[in-house]
């Protein structure tokens, strides 16, 4: 038996790798070359966001199912593996390091994403309904307003805030549908709270009146080629 910390350490193994395909950075060599690094153009990022814009919506769409399931597949396996269940704490660790993953994935030189999508599928799994409610808050935001990047950190917020809430209001009402536990609560928090770390430049720039919508596309030249990063 691996103990508990055993079961961490795989799980966070598992999701760490996992959250770090790169899909949006191979959907740019898939279409453009193997030249081509996406993170280049627009955000410098590998999301479905920058895809979208430099790429167009299907293949964004593509990368988003694809992100989704980063968080949502490691965080699922330790949630109904035993193994990986690290006495309540593996599906945590696995969405947390999924969304690192993603972020600082190690197949690219640690330069990936912002998280978004890779920590919405971990929140599905860990609590559908402040998924739902994030959602909800994400895209009214993004209709709007416009920004992407906006919508983001608004559904971040919610989601901490659903996390608080359904945790306070479960250890007083324990048969409370959607209510939550500690490591549940510290995923809900941590989770959505590095999302909007990683959003610090959008923050800037949107302070400045300075950052794009939603709709503004990126200009790529033909036989474009990747640039040093």
């Amino acid at each position: 038996m691996l103990g508990i910390a055993g079961s961490l350490l795989l799980a966070a193994v598992i999701a760490y790798l996992w959250g770090s395909i790169p899909s949006g950075y191979w959907m740019g060599k898939l279409l453009r070359g193997k030249d081509f690094d996406i993170r280049v153009y627009g955000s410098h990022k590998i999301g479905a966001t920058n895809v979208r814009r430099t790429l167009g919506n299907g293949p964004a769409l593509i990368v988003l199912l694809v992100d989704l399931s980063k968080g949502l597949g490691p965080t699922l396996l330790a949630t109904l593996i035993p193994l990986l269940h690290g006495a309540g704490w593996g599906p945590t660790v696995a969405g947390l390091l999924a969304l690192l993953g993603h972020c600082f994935p190690v197949f690219i030189g640690f330069k990936g994403g912002r998280g978004v999508s890779t920590g919405g599928g971990a929140l599905l799994v860990t609590s559908p309904l402040a998924f739902v409610i994030s959602l909800i808050a994400t895209f009214s935001t993004i209709g709007i307003s416009g920004y992407v990047s906006l919508g983001s950190i608004v559904g971040g917020l919610a989601s901490i805030i659903c996390g608080l809430a359904f945790y306070f209001f479960g250890l007083s009402h324990p048969t409370f549908f959607a209510l939550v536990t500690l490591p549940q609560l510290v995923f809900l928090v941590v989770g959505p709270a590095l999302v909007i770390l990683f959003h610090f430049d959008n923050i800037g720039r949107l302070l400045a009146g300075k950052e794009r919508k939603i709709w503004q596309k990126e200009a790529i030249p033909a036989g474009a080629e990747k640039s040093p990063l």
